[in-house]
């Protein structure tokens, strides 16, 4: 490796260190604020970067936001996805994967449910600008990924028989079916946590294991 390219390396490496810090910095404030009370000039304070610079990496708020959005994704994959590799979920049936993957999402809420309120800042956001679908592409394929391994599960529970054969033509209808409500469960729980004196007394990891039993004994 010659001297320029060496040095071509580590700008590189301290562009992708910054574009990190961008994320992190509007993912935090996103999801503790909502999209509405937070300006580029926020971002770019809690980055610690000059406004200027923050705009030669994302030239709009929605660009910041969608990008966000996949990157929040991705994170969340890359701590699930080896899990499942080490934990022989590939020679289980397929309701037992979908059993598995069930506790994970459990696990996600409680360690990770900024992610969660993020989610549901992103759609309202999304909604309210009215962005274009064709912009949400690179987003959807980060999502789809994810749909892909729970899809593959229900698929497999129902060649096998651990679920039941009626869902046979509506396996994609299944899978939103389950995501929707857990995630829409999840993001309740994150946004309103204890806000009534009545959800004092209320867990809600175990509120989404209960859930989670509810469902996989509907499909079995």
């Amino acid at each position: 490796m010659t001297a320029q390219e060496k040095l071509a390396e580590e700008r590189d490496g301290q562009k992708n260190a910054r574009i990190e810090r961008i994320l992190l910095a509007a993912f935090s404030l996103f999801s503790h604020n909502g999209f509405d009370a937070i300006a580029m000039t926020d971002i770019a304070k809690e980055a610690e970067i000059g406004v200027a610079s923050l705009y030669r990496y994302f030239e709009t708020k929605d660009e910041i936001a969608i990008r966000t959005a996949m990157w929040a994704w991705e994170s969340q994959k890359k701590l699930i996805m080896p899990i499942l590799n080490d934990t022989g979920y590939y020679t289980k049936n397929g309701i037992e994967e979908l059993e598995e993957i069930f506790d994970l999402f459990c696990k996600l809420f409680q360690n990770e449910p900024d992610f969660f309120r993020y989610i549901y800042f992103f759609d309202a956001y999304i909604v309210c600008q009215k962005i274009d679908s064709e912009r949400l592409i690179p987003y959807q394929e980060v999502i789809q990924s994810v749909q892909t391994v729970i899809g593959n599960a229900i698929h497999k529970g129902i060649v096998d028989g651990s679920i039941s054969k009626k869902y046979k033509d509506n396996e994609k209808q299944l899978y939103f079916s389950l995501m929707h409500t857990l995630f829409s469960v999840s993001q309740k729980l994150s946004l309103t946590g204890k806000m009534l004196k009545m959800d004092e007394t209320n867990d809600g990891v175990q509120q989404l294991k209960l859930l989670g039993q509810i469902l996989l004994g509907g499909i079995k």
